[in-house]
């Protein structure tokens, strides 16, 4: 019988810097980490994405599956607003779907906010 493991609990805090030069904060407290974008016009390139479609929804699968495995929940965010998460259990929905972001919940109202939003 193997021994049922506990979450994960993560503390971070660390700002990393895009190849455009502005800053992308990482933070995380117990079982959240949340990516933070300055805007959402930043090239899915430019932040050591992929840019492909299978490659992105591969590397997606492979980072939910990690995230199942130490029961975290990955967030983006542009400034204060939450855009997409990432958890053990999320199913896409068909925008995600529609994009090849696998299984990335999107919230498209906040998408379309920040991305009509002035920097």
């Amino acid at each position: 019988m193997t021994a049922a493991r506990a979450p994960l609990a993560v503390t971070a805090e660390l700002s990393l810097q895009a190849a455009t030069g502005e800053a992308v904060t990482v933070t995380a407290d117990g079982a959240v980490v949340t990516v933070t974008l300055p805007h959402l016009r930043l090239h899915p390139g430019r932040l050591g994405l992929p840019v492909d479609r299978k490659g992105r929804e591969a590397m997606l699968a492979r980072l939910q599956r990690g995230l199942q495995v130490v029961d975290l929940t990955l967030q983006v965010r542009v400034r204060e607003t939450l855009l997409a998460q990432l958890a053990p259990h999320s199913q896409p929905g068909a925008l995600s779907r529609l994009l090849g972001l696998g299984p990335l919940q999107l919230r498209p109202w906040s998408v379309l906010r920040a991305l009509l939003r002035r920097r």
